[in-house]
Parts: structure tokens; sequence; C-alpha cells
């Protein structure tokens, strides 16, 4: 498969912040996906796409008491999507000259890395869980009233960044990944939670060890390679030279776990590489197997100039990949979203630097770089 995406930096005009909080959403209702970014505990905004390089920015809300986290869905089940982002949500005004109405579920809930929406309980309605190491990995039951509290369930003790959801152990219940272990939702109803190792991850260098460089990745859990077992993908999020790979769940009740190697910095062969704060799973290439998407971020930079990739799945079973790069243009990437944004049935990429760096490719201004996929099979 040969994957050919056009470049377009649709803004450089945002004010110089660290960003993230994003998603794509149809938050108009017109059928189509729109894109979401926010600053780190500032305001969040949204772009309208009319064509690849023409879009319009308009201001969801002020005040974001998120640091990376977020997600949008229909809080209040009126039918038009809304956003969450830590401890409040902004309730979607259906009019793109008016902000969101800002609402909060949780007044002490700060400095979120991650924000999931899920039925954890069975009920047939999403919960909001949020982690970061500020607070505890957590969740909340979303009241008939979405304007009131949001009663709170505290689960486990938080890494800085790196949870999902999804049923490991084949019983019908939603569990939770947290970077190096899994909770078991014993009872469906997630009242009871029992803790699964799975395996550590990559330990920072010695020349970058802050905080938030342990224990913190971006994860998913899905079939790779197709037995019906679900296994985990993850990706160091937070440290340059880290590593993309896969945890086969070998008997498939998630207690035996099997590590595969999707790329491995390899010091001989290449400078080391930026952090891979972002991490896109699915079928890129149209032949029904799952391939990788990833960027290197600017704020926590490798030795040579930030690049996009796809890892395509050779054999589709994640044993053999081949290394893909979609863009090398010294702009880096996080918290990375993937959509079919155009509507013609292509999967495109949209991304933006978490701090934008004095020597990317546009005098260090913060941006929007939305990557217009043309590829043909």
């Amino acid at each position: 498969m040969i994957f050919k995406f056009k470049q377009h930096v649709i803004d450089t005009t945002l004010p110089d912040h660290n960003y993230a909080q994003t998603a794509l959403a149809d938050l108009d209702n017109d059928g189509r996906l729109e894109y979401v970014v926010g600053q780190q505990y500032g305001d969040i905004f949204w772009y309208k796409y009319h064509a690849p390089d023409r879009w319009t920015r308009h201001l969801l809300g002020r005040n974001s008491p998120s640091d990376v986290g977020g997600v949008a869905f229909d809080v209040d089940g009126d039918g038009w999507v809304d956003f969450v982002a830590g401890g409040a949500w902004y309730r979607n005004s259906r009019d793109p000259d008016l902000p969101f109405t800002r609402l909060v579920f949780d007044t002490e809930l700060k400095g979120v890395h991650d924000v999931v929406a899920a039925d954890i309980d069975g009920d047939g309605k999403a919960e909001i869980l949020t982690m970061s190491d500020q607070n505890d990995l957590r969740w909340y039951k979303i009241p008939e009233d979405p304007a009131e509290p949001w009663p709170v369930h505290h689960s486990w003790a938080p890494v800085h960044a790196g949870i999902s959801v999804g049923d490991i152990n084949s019983n019908g219940h939603l569990d939770i990944v947290r970077t190096d272990i899994w909770l078991e939702n014993v009872n469906g109803d997630a009242t009871r939670w029992v803790e699964h190792a799975i395996g550590p991850n990559t330990p920072p260098p010695p020349d970058f060890q802050p905080y938030f460089a342990f224990n913190a990745t971006y994860n998913v859990v899905l079939d790779m390679n197709g037995n019906g077992k679900n296994d985990i993908v993850f990706t160091d999020a937070e440290i340059p030279g880290g590593k993309i790979w896969w945890m086969e769940n070998l008997d498939g009740s998630g207690d035996v776990w099997q590590r595969h190697d999707i790329y491995v910095w390899n010091p001989d062969v290449e400078p080391r590489r930026g952090a891979y704060h972002s991490l896109f799973t699915g079928d890129l290439d149209g032949d029904g197997d799952i391939d990788i998407i990833t960027c290197e971020m600017e704020a926590v930079g490798g030795d040579g100039a930030p690049r996009w990739y796809i890892w395509e799945n050779l054999d589709g079973r994640g044993g053999a990949w081949q290394e893909h790069v979609i863009l090398d243009a010294n702009l880096g990437g996080h918290a990375t979203i993937v959509g079919d944004i155009t509507g013609d049935g292509r999967l495109d990429v949209i991304s933006k630097p978490w701090r934008a760096q004095e020597t990317n490719a546009l005098g260090g201004k913060t941006y929007i770089c939305f990557l217009e996929n043309i590829s043909i099979n």
C-alpha cells in the first residue's frame, strides 16, 4: 500500500499555549465531523470544515479545568454532541456563534490527563472515566439532570497517563486498562475491581526523567491477531526514544501476556525520536486488519525533526509491520485524531503541537495541521 496525504496548515493564529483536549465529532448536526482542541486550563475551540484548506474557528467554551483529556458525546441526551473536559461539561449551544454552556460536575477535579466515555456499569448509558497523577482513577455516573453534581466512584490509584476500556476476558463486561495493569470489572456493574498485571512500559531514559515520564502511555484494547481475544496496543507517550508494541492476550483471560514490539529505536541506525503522544488503531488500507498511526511531538522532542507515521500490518496478525512516513515537515503531532473529515470514505489525520518549539517549520507558531488522505489502493 502506498499512503499519500496532502498537508494543509489550517490555522497559525491560536494563542500560544499548551493544546490538547482533541476530538472529532458532528457538533452542528450536519452529518460532517468537526475538530475540537482546547488549551490547558484555557479556551476550547472547534473548527468547521469547508474544504481541505478552508476551515472556520469557533469558540466552544472558556476556562477548561482539563490538562490533556477531553471527550465529545451527547451528555444530556438531546441529540446534540456536547464536550467533557476535566470536571466540567459544555452543553451544545446549537449555534456556531454562541459558545457552549459550561456546567461543572466536580469542582475539585483538575489536571485531568485522560477522559473516556464508556458504559462500564452495563446500564446502556455512558459514564465518564478520568485519570491523572494529580487525582486518582475514577468514574462518574451522569445523573438524570446532568446540570447537577455527578456522583463519583474512586476506582484505583493513578499513573500520569494511559487508560482505555475493553472486554479483556471476554465475559461481556467492560474492563479498564491502566498502562501497566488492567482492572477486571468483576460484576459488570463497576462495583468491584480486581487488579491484573500486564507488564511494564518503557522506563524513561537517564537524561529525561520528569515526574510525568513514568508510567505514561496511550493504549487501545482490540483484537490484533483476529483470534477473538482482545489484546492491547501501547505507545510510550511522554519519553523520547519510546517504543510501540502490542500485548497478546495469550489465554484470553488476561492473565498471560506476550509482548510484540512494533517499533523499537535503534541508536546505531537513526537519531532518537520524540515522544509518541498519539495513537490511532484501525484499518487504514482497506484490507480488514489493524494498522497504527502516531506522531513525534515537539515538546518532548527527539534528536531530529518530528515526523508522522503509519505502521502497516502486513500479515494481518500483528507479526510483520512496514513503517510509512506520512509527514516529514518539521511539525510535530500531539493527541492526534483520525477520521473521515472530507467525506470521501478515506481516513484523514489532524493534529497540533502540545507546545510549539521555536525551531519548527512555522517559526515557533502554534498550528493546526490537517493531512488530507489522497491514497489510492
